[in-house]
């Protein structure tokens, strides 16, 4: 069997790993921008390496992309981050390979246009508005009723969201959710209905336009910021909930176009209604996906790059669920996250050997190394470190995250905020 080639898109890190594990002989080429060298680790386990300045155009990335596809024919397009999607679609649309469509791409990547086709398609009628300034918020607000959500429109990491309670938070809503734009390829905001409720994420498995709710995870949040402090998995929901959530996502799936990949969907579930708040052509992030491995035993990262790379991914993953939710031992597992409340540079962390120790703990992860700045709570980045762990409940894998992460104790030179 001849061996394969694979263009990835912008984000490598253990990316050619994973490819490589489920297609031996696995060749390699990379095309990133300046912003995201920080991902390209291993350069030697690449056949190339194209470094674009970020602004750079469409135009250069398809002439390279042609290029290297002339020396050495690509036979598949990975991209497993939130940047340069787009790029990723033109390229394998141009070389006629199977990917997410430019639509897809579109409707996943910008909120708004998001909105637009679940509202049209009748998944979710949650009002949205584009603001791109102060009184744009102001009279958006003014049309559309409080409580709401402001931020980024094609936001990522839990930056620069904003709740408005009332017109008294316009101006700082604003301002936090501008900041949230820093490293965006858009400096749009959105305005839009807030729902109140507990949060969740769905993990999913698409192929050839078939859906398997893999796992529903339980997610808890910073109140103001909506910052993610932990989740569990799985969710302690009833078989009837679960049917719901799993009707509107993939419901969703299918009005963005979304056919081939591991998505992971952010819901929030309120007293008579799933609501969406955004989607992603990848597996979650925050250990998620080793948390539902340990627990079902589908490796999601794995199957998005099996999926890139043309094989099928879906009756295996449909198996292992089923026997999941068949066991009479099941395992739960949860993470908890560090937030140190202290402003300023770390000197030391204690605790790590300790918490390891500890009953069910699977990793314990410092973030925050000595030299780090702490920060106020802004985002994903401002967490200090983490601990999950496994237990026979969600009440006792959680437990048993919280007192690893309680171990875990930041010295701390103050600084201001």
């Amino acid at each position: 069997m001849t061996s394969q080639h694979l263009l990835i898109i912008t984000g490598a890190k253990n990316k050619p790993d994973l490819a490589r594990r489920v297609s031996p002989g696995l060749r390699i080429s990379l095309i990133t921008r300046q912003e995201m060298w920080h991902t390209v680790w291993d350069m030697e386990k690449f056949e190339r390496v194209i470094v674009l300045p970020d602004d750079t155009g469409d135009a250069e990335w398809l002439a390279l992309a042609r290029t290297i596809h002339a020396l050495d024919p690509i036979d598949a397009v990975g991209n497993f981050t939130e940047k340069d999607l787009d790029k990723a679609a033109a390229i394998a649309a141009d070389l006629d390979i199977n990917w997410h469509s430019a639509e897809t791409v579109q409707a996943v990547g910008d909120k708004f246009w998001m909105r637009r086709r679940l509202l049209e398609t009748g998944v979710d009628e949650t009002p949205c508005e584009v603001v791109t300034s102060p009184e744009d918020l102001r009279e958006a607000a003014e049309r559309l009723g409080y409580p709401l959500i402001c931020k980024p429109r094609r936001g990522i990491s839990s930056q620069g969201i904003s709740r408005l309670a009332g017109p008294e938070d316009l101006d700082g809503a604003f301002a936090w959710s501008s900041g949230g734009t820093r490293d965006l390829d858009s400096t749009d905001l959105i305005v839009e209905r807030f729902h109140a409720g507990d949060e969740y994420s769905v993990e999913c498995l698409s192929e050839d336009g078939r859906h398997l709710v893999v796992s529903i995870t339980k997610k808890f949040a910073d109140r103001e910021h909506f910052v993610e402090l932990g989740h569990v998995v799985p969710a302690p929901l009833d078989p009837q909930t679960t049917t719901r959530i799993a009707d509107t996502v993939t419901r969703m799936l299918d009005a963005l176009g979304v056919r081939d990949t591991a998505t992971h969907t952010e819901i929030i579930l309120t007293g008579d209604a799933v609501r969406i708040v955004e989607t992603h052509l990848r597996p979650g992030g925050d250990r998620i996906t080793n948390m539902v491995a340990a627990v079902t035993g589908v490796d999601m990262p794995d199957a998005a790059a099996r999926r890139y790379l043309g094989q099928s991914v879906l009756a295996e993953a449909e198996q292992a669920v089923a026997a999941y939710e068949t066991a009479s031992d099941k395992q739960c597992a949860a993470i908890r996250y560090a937030m140190p409340s202290t402003v300023g540079r770390v000197t030391a962390v204690e605790g790590v050997e300790a918490a390891s120790k500890l009953p069910g703990v699977q990793e314990v992860t410092v973030m925050k190394k000595p030299g780090s700045e702490l920060t106020q709570l802004t985002g994903s980045g401002a967490r200090a470190g983490f601990a999950w762990a496994l237990g026979a409940s969600q009440e006792e894998a959680t437990a048993r995250a919280q007192a690893a992460v309680d171990e875990l104790r930041f010295e701390v030179e103050p600084g201001t905020p």
